[in-house]
C-alpha cells in the first residue's frame, strides 16, 4: 500500500477517535437501536479525519491518494436522512453496510499519521530497503571511470546523488574537465576513483580546485591487480569478484563521509554484491570449457577478466596511444599459433587496425569485448529494481562472444 502523510499530532488523535467511534456505531448496529444514526454518526468522524489528511496532503502521489480517499468517503454520504431502517427505501445501502464502509474507508488512514515529508526527511523506498533522503539533502558524489560511475550510483542511491566527473567523457581515460565539471567538482564532497594509475591526470585536476573538504575513495584499495606487460592492470571491474570489493571500498569511503546514512549505503552494497556473485557464477559456467584459452586484445585490459575464469590474455601493447612492433606482432603471432581455443577480441568502436589484421593472416575473426570505459550506452539503462542492469548486460555480451570465437577456433583447428 502506498505511504501517505499526515502531520501532526491531532491527526493521529484524530484517527484513533475515529476508531472509537466506529466501534461504539458498530455496538448499536449489531444491538439494532439507533442503528442509522450511529452509522451516520460514525461516518461524519471519518469524514472530518479524511478532512484533515486532504489538506495535510502537498506530495503529487499523496494528493493523488487523498483524492481516492474523498471519492471513497462519499461510500458514507448516502441518503441518511431518515432515521431508522423502518424508512429505508428498496436497494437504500443498510446501516450495516454504511458502517463496513465507513470501517473501509478508515482502514485507510492509518498511514497518514506518520511523519510528514519534509526537506531531509527519510523516503520509503521499498520493502526491506532502509529509507534515504530527500532530493535537497543528497551527499553531492562525483565518480571517474563509468563502471566505477555505476558501482557508485549503485550503492549511493537514496543518499548519494552521484555524477561523473567529467561529462561526456570518452573513455575512463578522458579526464579534460570543462569549467562546469570543475565547478561541480569544487562543490562536492566525494570523489570515487578507480585508482591504479587510471586516472593518471588527476592530480593536477585537483590541485585547480580548491576543495580542501574532498575526500577521495580509492575503489581499487584491497584489490590485488593483475600485472600486465609489468604494470597492474587497472580495468578490475571487468573481474565481478573484484568488483565486490570495489562496492566494498565504495560503502565504507560514503559511510565514512556520511554516518548518517550507513544502513543504506550497507543495504545497498549487500544488494549489489549478491548481484556480483550471482552474475559471476553465471559467466564462470559458461565459460569453464574454455578453460586455458587465449584472448588477444590490442591494448591491456583483458587481465582482471581472464584471471578470474582460467583464461590467458595478451595484449599486442600496453596502452592505446602505443603502435604494435614487430617483435610484439612476432610474440603474439607465435602464441596464437598453437592449438587449442583461440579469441581476438576489439572493442565494439574499433575495427580493421593491427587486431584485424592478425585476424586475416591467422583466418580468427575479431569479436567485440567491451570494455565498458566508454560507458553504457547500447546497454539498457540502470533502475532501481536492477542498479547492475548495464554492467550485466555487456558481461553477459562479452562472454557470449569470447565462446563464439573459442567454439570457431576449434573447429578451424579440427578442419586442418
Amino acid at each position: 500500500m502506498p505511504h501517505w502523510f499526515l502531520p501532526g499530532r491531532s491527526s493521529r488523535s484524530a484517527v484513533r477517535s475515529a476508531r472509537l467511534v466506529v466501534r461504539s456505531a458498530a455496538r448499536s448496529v449489531r444491538s439494532g437501536r439507533f442503528a442509522r444514526p450511529a452509522a451516520r454518526f460514525g461516518c461524519s468522524a471519518v469524514r472530518s479525519v479524511v478532512r484533515s489528511a486532504r489538506s495535510a496532503c502537498t506530495a503529487r502521489s499523496a494528493r493523488t491518494a487523498c483524492t481516492a480517499r474523498t471519492d471513497a468517503r462519499t461510500a458514507c454520504t448516502v441518503r441518511t436522512a431518515r432515521t431508522d431502517e423502518r424508512h429505508r427505501l428498496p436497494g437504500e445501502p443498510t446501516a450495516a453496510a454504511l458502517l463496513l464502509r465507513c470501517a473501509l474507508l478508515l482502514f485507510l488512514l492509518p498511514g497518514c499519521a506518520a511523519q510528514p515529508v519534509g526537506r531531509g526527511t527519510p523516503q520509503p523506498v521499498g520493502q526491506g530497503t532502509p529509507v534515504g533522503r530527500s532530493g535537497g539533502d543528497l551527499l553531492p558524489v562525483l565518480a571517474t571511470a563509468a563502471p566505477v560511475n555505476l558501482l557508485a550510483q549503485a550503492v549511493g542511491a537514496g543518499c548519494a546523488r552521484v555524477e561523473p566527473l567529467v561529462s561526456g567523457a570518452r573513455d575512463s581515460h578522458d579526464l579534460h574537465a570543462t569549467p562546469a565539471d570543475l565547478v561541480r567538482l569544487g562543490r562536492a564532497r566525494v570523489l570515487v576513483i578507480n585508482g591504479l594509475g587510471l586516472e593518471h591526470e588527476l592530480p593536477a585536476l585537483l590541485r585547480s580546485v580548491a576543495n580542501p573538504s574532498l575526500r577521495v575513495i580509492d575503489s581499487s584499495r584491497g584489490v590485488t591487480p593483475v600485472l600486465s606487460q609489468g604494470q597492474p592492470d587497472p580495468h578490475i571491474w571487468l573481474d565481478p569478484r573484484r568488483a565486490q570489493a570495489q562496492v566494498e571500498a565504495i560503502r565504507d569511503g560514503l559511510v565514512a563521509a556520511d554516518p548518517a546514512c550507513r544502513p543504506r549505503y550497507t543495504a545497498n552494497a549487500d544488494l549489489l554484491r549478491r548481484s556480483l556473485l550471482d552474475l559471476d557464477q553465471e559467466l564462470a559456467a559458461q565459460l569453464a570449457p574454455y578453460r586455458g584459452g587465449v584472448v588477444v586484445s590490442p591494448h591491456s585490459f583483458l587481465g582482471s577478466f581472464a584471471d578470474r575464469y582460467g583464461l590467458r590474455a595478451e595484449s599486442l601493447v600496453a596502452t592505446p596511444e602505443a603502435s604494435p612492433s614487430p617483435g610484439d606482432l612476432r610474440r603474439v603471432l607465435a602464441l596464437l599459433a598453437g592449438t587449442g581455443p583461440r579469441a581476438l577480441v576489439r572493442e565494439p568502436s574499433e575495427s580493421g587496425g593491427s587486431i584485424g589484421a592478425l585476424g586475416r593472416d591467422l583466418g580468427l575473426e575479431p569479436v567485440p569485448f567491451d570494455p565498458m570505459e566508454a560507458g553504457f550506452a547500447a546497454a539498457p539503462p540502470a533502475t532501481a529494481a536492477d542498479p547492475l542492469g548495464p554492467y550485466a548486460t555487456v558481461q553477459r555480451g562479452n562472454a557470449r562472444q569470447l565462446v563464439a570465437a573459442f567454439r570457431a577456433s576449434l573447429v578451424r583447428g579440427q578442419a586442418r
